[in-house]
């Protein structure tokens, strides 16, 4: 198999938007799946959820106190404190059956339901009680201490709007809103292909030349935290016939991905198997970043295929610029890129190239006094350094139109997650 591109290197490289947008025009929604809500967590809501309840479904008290009418209160001090007859008294899960009426109190838990007639709650500790009296010394506002019906959510309100991830405070109001069930998308299935005949297994002790690979798992955990479900399909070796027959079992799956055999090597065969197919388009094969400039990027059989590099830090890049984004595009999530970014002052120079969009590894640090974050690059930066993605908070991306960042520059730092 020969190509003008092998053993010679890349004649022109494609920029990162470009691609982006190259595949997005491929990238196919998954179906939608009714699911339990308590299992929605990291999902995305296929359709508005629309509440059937008010919530509260009746006004309630944030409070122990006495319930009243606020209007009675008007003008009490502790000079001249305004008294109120308890005519009931409220227990947990219990309601009151009385009117509350002209200087009239029914004492009330925490969460209770503020009986009929008052509209406002006093705390225990803002009254003194006489018997079956209190006395009140300040003036209350109407509705203070009280959740008013439907205050937090009304009843045929969009609670969560199509498109949204499931965190622990939208699982909490879909329950509390008494949705037992909700619609989200699938979550792709992703195969994920390791290549190289110099890999070993982990737990193996590797030879001379051998490497144990690991770029599979820390794929594998990307994929989950970015909301697919991953499977692992194995090693393979730098064979085609092994390669070709790894991908024909991994086109069940929604996306694949190998790592290593991506760029331009006599053992690096898998753009040019997918380019000899029939079924396969090649996107882009060379993109004009730093580290992972050699990624390739397909679709055989509508399927998104991913070529990343063999080194780990490369490879992980490689994930969050595309895969990433293809993860959350076909269950069409409002937000692509979900990770948080911060704005830090860059404490020395950054030096890069025209035309290249660059991924610098950075470690974040807080200044009391300043008030401001400070971006420190990580000296040890290859692309098969390991430890520096573990010591880095997250990644400074400068743009294809700059020559660098010089120190002091503001700039956003996009963090790893989770963190």
């Amino acid at each position: 198999m020969h190509d003008d591109i092998r053993l010679k290197g890349f004649k022109q490289f494609t920029p990162i938007d470009e691609v982006l947008a190259l595949l997005d025009k491929k990238i196919k929604i998954m179906p939608i799946e009714k699911i339990k809500t308590i299992s929605a967590l990291g999902r995305i809501i296929a359709s508005d959820v629309i509440s059937p309840i008010d919530l509260p479904h009746f006004p309630r008290s944030a409070m122990d106190g006495y319930a009243v009418r606020s209007k009675d209160t008007f003008g009490a001090s502790l000079r001249a404190p305004k008294h109120f007859k308890i005519i009931d008294k409220i227990k947990i899960n219990e309601t009151s059956n009385k009117i509350v009426k002209e200087n009239e109190a029914v004492q009330i838990p925490t969460g209770g339901p503020v009986p009929e007639g008052a509209d406002s709650v006093i705390k225990f500790e803002d009254t003194k009680k006489n018997d079956d009296y209190i006395e009140v010394y300040f003036p209350i506002s109407p509705f203070k201490n009280v959740a008013k019906k439907g205050e937090d959510v009304k009843k045929d309100e969009i609670i969560i709007s199509k498109g949204t991830i499931i965190r622990p405070q939208e699982l909490t109001l879909l329950l509390a809103c008494n949705i037992l069930e909700i619609e989200v998308y699938k979550k792709p299935r992703v195969a994920i292909v390791p290549t190289g005949s110099e890999l070993v297994e982990i737990g193996e002790k590797p030879k001379i030349g051998q490497i144990i690979e690991t770029n599979s798992y820390s794929i594998a955990s990307l994929c989950q935290i970015y909301g697919a479900d991953p499977t692992r399909l194995g090693i393979i070796k730098d064979d085609e016939k092994l390669l070709a027959d790894i991908l024909e079992q991994a086109l069940k799956y929604d996306i694949i991905i190998f790592t290593g055999g991506s760029s331009v090597g006599e053992y690096d065969l898998i753009p040019y198997l997918i380019k000899n197919r029939n079924d396969s388009e090649i996107l882009a094969h060379g993109i004009s970043m730093r580290p992972g400039s050699p990624t390739a990027i397909a679709i055989v059989r509508d399927k998104p295929v991913f070529c990343l590099s063999g080194y780990p830090v490369a490879a992980m890049i490689g994930f969050e610029t595309f895969i990433g984004h293809t993860i959350r595009k076909m269950m069409n999530a409002k937000r692509l890129d979900p990770r948080p970014f911060v704005k830090a002052v860059l404490k020395r120079q950054i030096p890069s190239r025209l035309g290249r969009r660059d991924f610098v590894r950075v470690k974040l640090t807080f200044d009391k006094e300043q008030k401001k974050f400070f971006a420190e690059p990580i000296r040890s930066s290859g692309s098969g350094i390991i430890s520096s993605v573990v010591r880095a908070s997250g990644i400074i991306e400068i743009s294809e139109d700059l020559e660098g960042i010089d120190k002091n520059e503001e700039v956003i730092v996009k963090l790893y997650l989770p963190r």
